[in-house]
């Protein structure tokens, strides 16, 4: 890799950056954040963000994808469950394109999305008062 590097930079020297550059600068590789948490329940707002940090790059295009599935749902850097269904529960990765530019990012690691149901929410914080109670007697 480094041999690589070096001898295209020599050429680019003479001739043109264009080449050096893109296969000499590293590969980025984005992370998700899911906000509220990554364990949420039925009817919650729930956003995913994907997060591109790489030098000389200012705007990316992203793609938003669920499990398995090649085909992009979104292409905004966060993507919004206004009231999040069982159904919307899975894996989910991001990678992106520098827009009006050549580089490319590597696909993030799979981050899983879990949603409970009501019930699930209402024994939760049923279980959580009642232990608010007895700490008080």
């Amino acid at each position: 890799y480094l041999n690589i590097c070096s001898s295209l930079l020599l050429s680019a020297l003479c001739s043109d950056y264009s080449e050096f550059f893109s296969l000499c600068l590293k590969t980025p590789k984005p992370s998700v954040t899911i906000k509220p948490a990554q364990h949420v329940f039925r009817g919650e707002r729930v956003t995913l963000r994907c997060d591109i940090n790489a030098e000389g790059v200012t705007s990316w295009q992203y793609g938003w994808y669920k499990d398995s599935s090649v085909n992009a749902f979104s292409d905004k850097q966060e993507y919004t469950f206004s009231s999040v269904t069982e159904s919307d529960a899975g894996k989910y990765f991001c990678d992106g394109s520098e827009r009006g530019g050549s580089r490319t990012s590597h696909r993030s690691d799979k981050v899983t999305l879990t949603v409970s149901g009501e019930f699930d929410h209402l024994f939760t914080y049923t279980h959580k008062f009642n232990m608010l109670l007895m700490s008080w007697t």
